[in-house]
């Protein structure tokens, strides 16, 4: 996701509520994304696997601007590994 906006939550890619649901993001890039909160925004979702992914230059008028990540169950199958968070 490149210099991608929203109007609302979630400036490149915006999931909630996805009960039974994990979200899974290799090689994932958020780059200078706009909008009023995080680039990556995950809302009651399960696990969450995101790996080898970056994100640069991302603006929110409220934080986080990179990621949000909320889950609807305990949260320890999910994992970040080898993913930067630059600017």
């Amino acid at each position: 996701f490149s210099e991608c906006t929203a109007g609302n939550w979630g400036g490149g890619m915006y999931v909630t509520s996805s009960a039974r649901g994990d979200v899974a993001l290799e090689r994932a890039r958020f780059v200078r994304c706009t909008s009023p909160q995080a680039a990556l925004y995950l809302n009651g979702i399960e696990r969450l696997a995101l790996t080898n992914s970056h994100f640069v230059d991302n603006i929110a008028s409220q934080t986080p601007a990179a990621l949000f990540f909320t889950s609807s169950v305990a949260a320890s199958g999910s994992i970040i590994r080898n993913t930067t968070f630059f600017g």
